[in-house]
């Protein structure tokens, strides 16, 4: 009996020690949490999804908070969302470590003013009621454009919507002025000709996207091991993404966003493009430049360290297999 016992227990634990440190064992899921696919869609037709050593679940989400709020209950290991609702994760106490940032050359969000508000420059914005989504990449775009004129939220009426309904609010006339994305820029310019961009993101954000994993996943040999091999992939994706520019259109603006291909095609070229590039210092700095910025607009109740979001040890070996997936 014994003898039989000690044989089935020399056959496992090769199997167990394969499954906690390889993510070609087959056991490790990794759950990601999206948003519009903007994550699943590249992976998938690019082929990078194909062949895959661990299993992937995607969620989708509609914002980068609604996100957080996923990771904070434990339902995703892994998330993409913008710079703001990554602030927000340090401030909120998640416990999460940044593995992956790309910047955009594009304009991000504008600040569109309806025709007829009056509104004709930034300065005008004192005490009118503009749209935006709070806690988000276009709230804190926002505060950034304030700032830039000595303005707080304070001296603005906040309209505060969901992520998805700023540019149906704009589109209503409720509110003055909105932070519109560049696909809602596109569809509300052609039909109100007389609306004023008054300015976009290329000026006021550095363009930062985030992709942060939590410290649960990364303290798994096996899981860690799976991000690190997901990172390479997205770097992959995101390259057969800019060669393949109208496959992409199609996959993307036409089916998935239900947007006819003209169009299509005009938000894709006004986007720009995003990059992987290194975490270092300045993504950092321009993390904490922003946390402090929302603590000055009392939109957080005191200073946020944003450093502990910043694993050296986890941004030296992100950083390397983003570096192999670009040159390879």
């Amino acid at each position: 009996m014994r003898a039989r016992l000690l044989a089935a227990i020399l056959l496992v634990l090769p199997a167990l020690a394969a499954c906690s440190a390889d993510p070609s064992a087959g056991q490790v899921t990794l759950r990601i949490g999206d948003q519009g696919r903007s994550t699943e869609l590249p992976l998938r037709l690019s082929g990078q999804l194909d062949g895959l050593p661990y299993k992937v679940e995607f969620s989708q989400f509609a914002s980068g908070p609604l996100v957080n709020q996923a990771i904070q209950a434990g339902a995703v290991d892994f998330g993409t969302m913008g710079d703001t609702p990554a602030m927000f994760a340090q401030a909120s106490g998640l416990p999460v470590s940044v593995v992956s940032v790309t910047r955009t050359d594009g304009p991000g969000y504008t600040l569109v003013a309806r025709p007829g508000s009056g509104i004709t420059s930034v300065a005008g914005l004192r005490g009118r009621k503009i749209a935006f989504s709070k806690n988000t990449a276009n709230h804190g775009f926002l505060l950034r454009v304030l700032d830039q004129q000595g303005l707080t939220q304070k001296d603005i009426t906040p309209v505060d919507v969901p992520l998805q309904n700023v540019g149906n609010v704009l589109e209503s006339g409720t509110v003055d002025a909105a932070t519109v994305s560049e696909e809602t820029r596109v569809k509300y310019l052609k039909e109100h000709p007389g609306a004023v961009e008054l300015v976009n993101g290329k000026t006021v954000t550095p363009g930062y996207g985030f992709r942060l994993a939590s410290k649960a996943a990364l303290k798994d040999p096996a899981r860690r091991a799976a991000l690190k091999d997901l990172t390479a992939r997205l770097v992959r994706a995101n390259a057969w993404v800019k060669a393949n520019t109208e496959q992409w259109i199609d996959a993307y603006y036409v089916k998935e966003r239900k947007q006819d291909p003209a169009t299509g095609r005009l938000v894709y070229a006004g986007s720009g493009s995003s990059t992987f590039i290194p975490i270092d210092a300045a993504v950092a700095e321009a993390q904490q430049r922003q946390a402090d910025l929302f603590t000055r607009n009392g939109q957080l109740p005191a200073k946020v360290d944003i450093a502990p979001q910043f694993d050296q040890a986890v941004i030296s070996e992100f950083n390397a297999a983003v570096a192999a997936a670009q040159k390879g």
